[in-house]
């Protein structure tokens, strides 16, 4: 799983990976939505990678603090990137 890769979650639900951050060994990712047309939607999400039994796979995030976090270094890489 790396970033700019399509994924479908178990909702059925499909995001394109946008940016990747590591905290405390932990990856995560920032997610958009992405509608049948393979087109951005205004849903955004935050996922935590998982590895377990050989097998990857994310969870979505709701933790105020990591969420906080991650929000200002994605804004900082972003920030690195394109200004």
């Amino acid at each position: 799983m790396n970033v700019n890769d399509c994924i479908n979650l178990e909702n059925g639900k499909s995001y394109l990976l946008l940016m990747e951050s590591t905290i405390n060994n932990t990856s995560y990712f920032l997610a958009v939505g992405i509608n049948k047309d393979e087109q951005p939607t205004q849903e955004y999400l935050v996922l935590q990678r998982i590895v377990e039994n050989n097998e990857e796979y994310v969870i979505p995030i709701n933790n105020p603090i990591i969420l906080s976090t991650l929000i200002n270094e994605f804004k900082e890489d972003y920030d690195d990137e394109y200004n």
